[in-house]
């Protein structure tokens, strides 16, 4: 799965801030409700959207994580001669 990457968008718990980030943890959208700047003050404001990109993050890797097809086991000596012989 090299190159491949899941996103998630994420709205903070106030409601205030809508942010989009892939599973790299880049961030790839950014919006304001349009009362956020009335109804907090600017270092509240710049914590909920880390929190909230933060979160974004999390959650677009889990889902990059989910979507990854299982590692097959290790051969075995065991596992390689029933390999031979199907």
């Amino acid at each position: 799965m090299a190159g491949s990457t899941a996103t998630a968008t994420v709205t903070s718990p106030d409601g205030l801030v809508h942010a989009t980030v892939d599973s790299t943890g880049t961030l790839t959208g950014l919006e304001f409700a349009p009362t956020a700047f009335e109804r907090t003050d600017p270092a509240t404001l710049a914590r909920t959207v880390l929190d909230t990109v933060r979160e974004g993050g999390k959650q677009a890797a889990r889902r990059l994580e989910a979507a990854a097809p299982p590692v097959p086991p290790r051969p075995t000596p065991k596992r390689a001669r029933h390999a031979r012989q199907v």
